[in-house]
């Protein structure tokens, strides 16, 4: 089974750059450029995690995290941050973000993030009863 990720990532060819490599991995990767597209594509797309972007226009990551939890509490997401904002990175965790990386991406670091994280949620669902 294939493991469906949103990638909200302003910058389009950071975006095309990890869905390319997630792809590698065996990911399936919707992309959205914004915290509104993003929260649209949640609408009619079923994901099992999602990686966002902290700064972004329109919509930020901060803000489409808040409305990620209060819609789907359990969705595990990994923020990015093109800098070491201690603040926002902090806020993004105390928020519930499950991880974070930075950019650039390291990319042997986020096959394990995402492996580890986004995984072991289907994991966990699995395991539930319906």
């Amino acid at each position: 089974m294939s493991l469906s990720l949103l990638v909200v990532e302003k910058d389009r060819d950071i975006g095309l750059m990890l869905q390319d490599r997630l792809n590698f991995l065996g990911f399936y990767v919707t992309l959205a450029r914004n915290g509104n597209e993003g929260m649209a594509m949640l609408e009619i797309t079923a994901v099992d995690g999602i990686l966002l972007d902290i700064e972004m226009p329109i919509m930020d990551g901060l803000t489409m995290l808040k409305h990620i939890r209060k819609r789907i509490p359990n969705m595990p997401v990994i923020v990015m941050s093109a800098e070491l904002n201690n603040d926002k990175l902090v806020k993004a965790i105390e928020q519930g973000a499950n991880d974070y990386l930075l950019k650039p991406i390291d990319v042997d670091l986020l096959s394990k993030k995402c492996s580890l994280i986004f995984s072991s949620n289907v994991s966990q669902r699995e395991l539930k009863p319906s």
